[in-house]
């Protein structure tokens, strides 16, 4: 149920405002009271004539206690206002109760006895009769059929129900009391539980008056009632868990969460305690997510959950707490003297429990987690700056391979600000003509001695103060900031001219690989330009299979249509679909039959373990095989050595990348060392 349904299905109306006492929401039930107003309001507007300078007056007090109580008329009927201020913001939420029954009742006994007066101004409510002095109290029937009793089953005591009463409650009933009993309060109010006969907990408000004194000023008689709000409780109990519990796994949420650290923030001193925030990240949930389902990535999660709480120190809750920000982030904070050694130890347990195979929907699941550590005081004593500083620590841990920790250091610090200045200055590489590209020959490996007719197109930046930036570097932060469009709708352009040059130049059906980011498939911009690639080529008078595009298996794990009608878009254009980085996903099979796809490619992983033989000789040669019974060709990447060909060419493998028969070159330097006729003899180590 959504959060609004939820407070649409309250009995009270619900509203929220801002310091001005501007209504901001309100619930359904309000929003009919009030004949659906356009927002933000003034609540007072809306308040009868005679109650509104009292409501400025109470609304302004409530600013500096947080609290807001006041009876007023709104519309025709009149309401118990209650309003507290939201912690960490300027805002207000309130409820309105409905009255009516008991402001009607005070009207039509304003000249009867008191005590009637006020027995019966909440009517059906339970009614209490306390002779201070001697001790005695009288309970109506009412009163005691609310917490499950029959007349004569309790003595006529005050003490009776004060025994009832939950010990957590007590302190502040009797301050209470006291106030009104001194005249501080004219009205005595108080919420408590009290123990029914039944054994349950019910909630009740209570209030009351003294209506009678002695000389010296002492309460003789004073009288009141009790109201069950114990479903009002129960409710907002629910509201408040919705707002600080995660709805999926019951763990406290980033509000909670907030909340504790500000606590152990204030007592860390006190305690003489440090404290360790850890950000912990799975890694590749998306894949199990997009491969098996969303119900299965929510077993899962609640799994993980179930298993970071375990690896939390036994005793003190404090001092080990495991919140889930959303999606697959969670944190966990951790209360220690030494808050360093404590998060390698936890932090580690962490790890080793999520590595562990899960079992969800019958599915054996396996992920792993990299984990960020900030330390207070040493990184900060400020929840951003804790907060940021694990967040850089995480980065460098998924950086450095994935299922690992890091905690944080100023040199992660100064690598962020440096990744920071690098993003702002890629901005300005395009305009600037910072970027070029180099070519790197895909050959035959049935004709090794032949002269390349592919080649992959690889983007260099050059940039005028660091030299070369490492793909690695500028790739992903092109891909953040979105410039991955522009800088691919260049590269292609670039590429088509470049294929065009060679293909004039005698070198007829010489293909150039493109590689295409998946951001460039989902960006709105990125969508418009591919219908322009294909009208690009035309006007240069280029085939479509002049050119193949690259993209990774990622991108078919996401199962969009949308994606799949690009796809089939550039292949009805005449433009190859090779797969790169093959076999490294989640799931490496399934989508091949729901693509065209031209040309797999498979990942230099694996190709790096051919000369050892095993368990990737025999990988390359499924691939293989598997490529060609679906009509597919094969390419590998990553040959570095002349066994490692003669391995890829037995298995039938067609087509080589790899520094064993060249690096990206430029243009003019390929043209030279591949295109001019040089190439003589077997293609050996020496072309590298």
């Amino acid at each position: 149920m959504q959060f609004s349904t939820l407070l649409d299905a309250l009995p009270q109306q619900v509203w929220k405002a801002d310091a001005q006492g501007r209504l901001l929401w309100m619930n359904a039930r309000l929003a009919e009271a009030l004949n659906r107003p356009a927002l933000p309001s003034p609540l007072v507007n809306w308040l009868h004539a005679d109650d509104r300078e009292a409501f400025s007056h109470c609304w302004a007090l409530a600013q500096a206690s947080g609290r807001f109580e006041m009876e007023y008329r709104l519309g025709q009927h009149w309401v118990l206002a209650q309003a507290q201020r939201l912690p960490d913001s300027p805002h207000w939420l309130g409820t309105h109760i409905d009255i009516s029954a008991r402001r009607m009742a005070e009207a039509r006994l304003q000249q009867a006895d008191d005590v009637w007066k006020l027995a019966l101004e909440c009517s059906g409510d339970g009614v209490w009769d306390w002779h201070v002095q001697r001790g005695t109290e009288h309970f109506s029937e009412r009163y005691l059929r609310l917490h499950g009793f029959q007349p004569g089953d309790l003595d006529a005591t005050p003490a009776a129900f004060d025994a009832r009463t939950h010990p957590d409650d007590v302190p502040q009933m009797n301050r209470d009391r006291e106030d009104h009993f001194a005249g501080r309060t004219a009205i005595y109010r108080n919420e408590h539980r009290v123990l029914a006969k039944d054994g349950t907990w019910k909630w009740v408000l209570s209030r009351g008056m003294v209506i009678e004194r002695d000389a010296q000023g002492q309460p003789v008689r004073m009288v009141g009632t009790h109201t069950d709000i114990t479903d009002r409780k129960r409710q907002e109990a629910l509201v408040w868990q919705q707002a600080r519990l995660d709805a999926l796994t019951g763990l406290p949420n980033r509000r909670a969460l907030r909340e504790r650290i500000e606590r152990a923030l204030a007592q860390r001193a006190v305690r003489q305690e440090e404290l360790a925030v850890m950000f912990v990240d799975l890694d590749h949930f998306k894949e199990v997510n997009d491969s098996l389902g969303h119900d299965v990535g929510d077993a899962l999660l609640v799994q993980v959950a179930l298993r970071l709480q375990a690896c939390m120190p036994a005793g003190d809750a404090a001092s080990g707490v495991v919140a889930r920000m959303g999606g697959d982030e969670f944190t966990v904070l951790l209360a220690a003297p030494d808050a360093a050694a404590a998060a390698e130890r936890i932090g580690q347990q962490l790890l080793d429990a999520v590595s562990a195979a899960f079992a969800v929907g019958g599915e054996r699941v396996y992920v792993s987690a990299s984990i960020g550590v900030s330390l207070a005081p040493r990184d900060g004593v400020e929840i951003e700056a804790l907060f940021k500083h694990a967040d850089q620590a995480l980065y460098e841990a998924k950086g450095a391979g994935r299922n690992r920790m890091r905690l944080f250091t100023p040199a992660l610090h100064e690598a962020a600000q440096r990744r920071a200045r690098l993003a702002a200055e890629l901005r300005e590489a395009l305009p600037a003509r910072q970027f070029s590209l180099v070519y790197q020959p895909i050959l035959s490996l049935r004709e090794p001695a032949s002269p390349p007719r592919k080649a992959e197109a690889l983007l260099r930046w050059t940039h005028p103060k660091l030299g070369e930036v490492s793909p690695a570097q500028f790739i992903p932060l092109a891909e953040a900031s979105g410039l991955i469009v522009d800088i691919g709708d260049w590269v292609f352009r670039e590429a088509a001219a470049q294929v065009k040059a060679w293909r004039a130049a005698g070198h007829e059906g010489f293909q150039v690989s493109v590689n295409k980011s998946p951001v460039q498939f989902f960006n709105e911009r990125s969508q418009r330009l591919q219908p322009d690639w294909v009208a690009h080529l035309r006007e240069l008078g280029l085939p479509g299979h002049a050119l193949a595009v690259e993209i990774t298996e990622g991108l078919l794990l996401e199962r969009d249509e949308a994606v799949a009608e690009r796809l089939r878009s550039l292949r009805e254009a005449g433009l190859s679909i090779s797969l790169d980085d093959f076999g490294t996903g989640y799931s490496s099979l399934s989508y091949l039959q729901h693509h065209d796809i031209d040309t797999v490619k498979i990942d230099r992983s694996f190709v790096a373990g051919l000369e050892a033989g095993g368990k990737a000789l025999a990988l390359c040669r499924a691939i293989v095989t598997m490529a060609h019974e679906l009509g597919m060709q094969v390419v590998a990447e990553g040959i570095e050595t002349e066994a490692q060909m003669r391995a890829l060419q037995a298995m039938g493998c067609d087509w080589g990348q790899g520094w064993w028969f060249g690096k990206g070159v430029s243009a003019e330097a390929f043209e030279e060392r591949w295109l001019s006729g040089a190439v003589q003899g077997t293609v050996t180590g020496t072309a590298r």
